[in-house]
């Protein structure tokens, strides 16, 4: 065999004890000997709402058993208590072997809890991961590991896999002090309220305008302006989730991103300033730069007095400086519709409608922008086949 199933172990748990919190097991662990004896590496993780065990079979062990025998276990033993209310157990067998001798990959049927089996071709390192079981491992880290044996990298030490284990108890020295912990989370949960709902309720106008050209060419600033905003509230959104995702280590995200992982307090006090500089930064930005630039840009141009848009226009954005005019022109849609057109206006305080279609003519209406602010123009045709709506944002003249 190019590598032994050891070698594979060896080189995959290096990986996923500590990104995973898997813990390993003894083959002689008498509480797993019902399964031990088909099994040459034992890992498993019983904390939390997934438990899990991740077996490596080797030739001449049967996998199938071993996965049905560590299913019974885990159904027997990893149940729903006082503090976990819900438990979803899985299991995972590794068999790697010469490929003869190498099982159909797959869920296991009628076991106790869902288990499968993944595959591994000692020979080529062709790994199948079909099925993924509560709690499975990535199978990512299985790939990785029989590729690299395959190309004839050599196996991790045992030393490098306790040092991997030992990563997992030293997670408590990585943590944050709990009176910081909590500072920091109240800080994260009012950005998110105030920055993350509004940058996410926003994300769907900038990505209409930056798909009506003429709703970003009339903005002032043009697209660079709305780009630059769609990116900014991007990054807050991501800067939120990654905040909070370590925070609460969903994933075991604590102990994977350099610098908040850092073993070394003044490490992570660094990355934890300089992850709240960039978030401020880019809130000054959102509220104070950009609006600063929009407010400064040549919103006298004659372009905005006098606005004119088509049933092209349907579901797009305009803008109109106050005192102006927009209109609406719907005459594209079939001659038998436009008697009975409607039209109305979300907020006739700011926009309001001065002339309305002429009896018999072409459903076409004319609005005035009263004072800054955005309303809604909406229409329909009597039997409501068509429908018309454009967002106009008013700005000021000057």
């Amino acid at each position: 065999m190019a590598f032994s199933v050891e070698d594979l172990a060896r080189t995959a748990l290096v990986r996923i004890l500590p990104r995973s919190r898997y813990r390993l097991a003894a083959t002689t662990d008498s509480r797993f000997a019902s399964f031990a004896g088909n099994s040459a590496r034992i890992a498993y993780r019983q904390q939390g709402a997934t438990p899990a065990f991740l077996i490596f079979s080797g030739p001449g062990q049967d996998p199938r058993a071993a996965a049905t025998a560590a299913a019974a276990w885990a159904a027997a033993n990893w149940r729903p208590n006082a503090i976990q209310r819900r438990v979803r157990p899985g299991v995972v067998v590794v068999q790697v072997a010469p490929a003869a001798e190498l099982t159909t990959p797959g869920l296991v049927p009628s076991t106790a809890v869902p288990a499968a089996i993944w595959t591994v071709d000692a020979d080529s390192g062709r790994t199948e991961a079909s099925g993924q079981p509560p709690g499975s491992p990535p199978a990512v880290e299985i790939r990785r590991a029989g590729a690299a044996l395959a190309q004839g990298l050599p196996a991790p030490s045992l030393g490098e896999l306790d040092h991997a284990e030992r990563e997992i108890m030293q997670m408590r020295t990585r943590a944050m002090p709990q009176a910081v912990g909590g500072v920091v989370g109240i800080l994260l949960l009012l950005f998110a309220l105030r920055y993350g709902f509004g940058a996410l309720g926003s994300l769907g106008a900038l990505f209409g305008v930056l798909a009506s050209p003429q709703s970003a060419a009339a903005m002032p600033g043009g697209k660079l302006l709305v780009a630059g905003a769609l990116v900014v509230n991007v990054l807050i959104l991501a800067g939120i989730v990654v905040g909070l995702g370590v925070l609460i280590n969903v994933s075991n995200l604590a102990a994977r991103l350099p610098g908040f992982s850092s073993p070394t307090p003044r490490t992570r006090t660094i990355t934890w300033v300089g992850y709240a500089a960039i978030m401020v930064g880019l809130a000054v930005v959102l509220d104070g730069v950009i609006p600063a630039i929009e407010r400064t840009g040549p919103q006298n141009a004659s372009q905005y007095a006098h606005v004119a848009v088509s049933t092209t226009d349907d579901g797009s954005e305009t803008f109109v400086i106050v005192g102006g005019d927009l209109t609406v022109d719907l005459s594209a849609w079939p001659s038998s519709e436009w008697a009975g057109v409607q039209f109305k206006t979300s907020n006739p305080s700011i926009l309001s409608q001065v002339q309305p279609p002429s009896t018999g003519g072409a459903p076409v209406a004319v609005f005035i922008a009263d004072q800054v602010g955005t309303a809604r123009v909406d229409a329909a045709s009597t039997d409501g086949r068509y429908t018309f709506q454009v967002r106009v944002n008013v700005i000021a003249s000057g």
